[in-house]
Order: C-alpha cells, then sequence, then structure tokens
C-alpha cells in the first residue's frame, strides 16, 4: 500500500515538476533582449523611415516571444576600429559593453566602412578637383557632369583619367584595410563572446554595394571577398551564424527593383526631406532579403 500511494504521489510530483519546467521557461523566453551592433546598415540607412532590418527583427521577435528590449547602437560610418573601441573602452561610455553583456540575441553588421570610408573620400578628391561649379556665391556638385562621365567611362576607360588614378591610388591601400579589419574582427568576436557567452549571433558578411558600376565593382570585389574570410573563419569558433548578405545580393539581378542603391539618387539623398534609397545602400527589398535571410537562420 506504500508503495502505491508513493508511486501515485512520485507520478504528481514528476507532473508538477514538469509543469513548473514548462511555466518557468515561458516566463524566461516572454520578451527577448535584442541588441544589434554597426554600421549604417544595421541602422537602416536608404530605408523607407529608417525601418531596416534590424527593426523588422524586432518586431518578429516581439511577435513570438512578447515585448522585449531591442538596443541598436549601430550608426552611419561605423568602422571595425571604432566598434572594437567602443567593446574595449574601459567605462564603456558608449554602453556597448553592458549591451551585448544583457542580450539574448545579438546581430552585427561591419567591415563595409573599412573600404567605403576612403573610397567615398578618394571619389570626394575627384569631385573637388573635377565637378564643383559656382552656385550663388558658393559651389555645387555637378551631378549631371559626372555621373555623364561615369557612363563614358564604363563604355572606354581612357577617356577618364581622373578616375583611373583615383583606382590605382586606392589599390595601394586596399590591402592593408583588409589586413587590419581582419585583425579587429577578431578581436571584436572574441570580446563579444567574453562578455556573453551564451548570446544568438548573427553577422552579416560585407556586400558589394558597387553592382551597378563593372568596372568599380570587379575591382573592389577581392577586397570585400578579403574582409568576409575571417567573417567566415572565426564562426566555429565563436559559435555564431554567418548571413551571407553578400551572395545575395551578388547573385539578385532584377534591373528594375534594385537590392542596392545606386548612383542615381546622388543628387536627391542629401535633401533632408528626401525618403528613399541612397547609394550603396540596401533599398527597402534589400534590407527585406536581410531580415528574411536572419529569419531562415533563426527558423
Amino acid at each position: 500500500m506504500f508503495f502505491k500511494r508513493f508511486g501515485k504521489f512520485f507520478a504528481l510530483l514528476t507532473v508538477i515538476i514538469v509543469l513548473l519546467s514548462i511555466t518557468t521557461f515561458a516566463v524566461a523566453r516572454q520578451g527577448v533582449i535584442y541588441t544589434a551592433l554597426g554600421d549604417s546598415i544595421a541602422y537602416g540607412t536608404g530605408a523607407t523611415d529608417g525601418i531596416g532590418y534590424t527593426d523588422m527583427l524586432n518586431t518578429h521577435f516581439e511577435r513570438k516571444y512578447g515585448t522585449g528590449t531591442y538596443i541598436n547602437l549601430s550608426a552611419d560610418g561605423v568602422t571595425s576600429s571604432e566598434l572594437l573601441g567602443a567593446l574595449l573602452h574601459p567605462t564603456d561610455i558608449y554602453g556597448v559593453q553592458s549591451a551585448v553583456y544583457a542580450a539574448d540575441i545579438i546581430t552585427i553588421s561591419i567591415g563595409g566602412n573599412d573600404l567605403l570610408g576612403p573610397f567615398v573620400e578618394a571619389m570626394g578628391d575627384v569631385i573637388f578637383a573635377f565637378y564643383l561649379i559656382p552656385d550663388n556665391g558658393w559651389f555645387a556638385i555637378d551631378y549631371e557632369a559626372l555621373l555623364s562621365d561615369l557612363a563614358e567611362w564604363e563604355m572606354d576607360p581612357s577617356t577618364q583619367p581622373q578616375f583611373n588614378q583615383m583606382l590605382y591610388d586606392l589599390a595601394i591601400d586596399l590591402p592593408g584595410y583588409v589586413a587590419d579589419f581582419a585583425i579587429n574582427w577578431g578581436q571584436i568576436i572574441h570580446k563579444v563572446r567574453l562578455l556573453n557567452p551564451d548570446a544568438d549571433i548573427y553577422v552579416n558578411t560585407v556586400y558589394n554595394p558597387l553592382k551597378f558600376s563593372p568596372i568599380l565593382n570587379q575591382f573592389a570585389d577581392p577586397a570585400i571577398q578579403g574582409l568576409n574570410l575571417p567573417i567566415w573563419g572565426y564562426a566555429a569558433t565563436y559559435d555564431y551564424k554567418v548571413v551571407d548578405v553578400y551572395s545575395k545580393f551578388a547573385l539578385y539581378n532584377n534591373p528594375k527593383k534594385l537590392a542596392v542603391g545606386d548612383l542615381s539618387t546622388l543628387a536627391q539623398f542629401s535633401d533632408p526631406e528626401y525618403n528613399g534609397p541612397v547609394p550603396f545602400h540596401p533599398t527597402d527589398m534589400g534590407y527585406k532579403f536581410i531580415f528574411n535571410m536572419h529569419k531562415e537562420l533563426m527558423d
């Protein structure tokens, strides 16, 4: 009789323990803490109303887990060295370390500005030298002439030596930028994992934003793939998933619905009222692609 009573009691206790475990798990997962790190891609630059892939992910998490905490510490122009500096700052003045420490899910988009920054600077030098025109006592950029010369250069590079010189100068420095990123990325992901060994981490590969120009695309592609080598290479060591944005955008070829903004909006995006794609950044469709790639990996 004792064993029968004990058996019933044990069965009841087992059910209670299971129910408590399920309840505890449900409470623990009610609302995740999501931290987004990185550059303008993580920030959503060029998306309508600034709704980029990280914002879409946050909405997805709220629908799936309930209202949680969304910490987006990305910003336009951030380089790998700047993100590393924030992660190593002794007083964490930017709150990056505490945000990483607290997170259940972390996404990272970094590296594009390590190359795009020098490219934009070099292009700016060409514009300053060749494409400034007087404008009411000031100077403005002659976008029409710039785009016309770029189109002519694509047909015959010998017609526009200023762009050839720009690429020659950039080519000297590109290997150094790629090597610096590899060092920075290893330290970034090492520090992130030290701060948070358990979070689910998703890292974008760097895409080529110059697909609109066959010459520029071919010129930049080896360096961009060089950035992606350490992103893929450290994935197993630090247990994160790679979101292969590079391949997705490289294989997408619909000329009517671009995944990445080209130079056609160059004269518009400086207008504070403009709300649309900007050069080198994903369009709304591009951000949707990145969101869906994350979602598929998570599911």
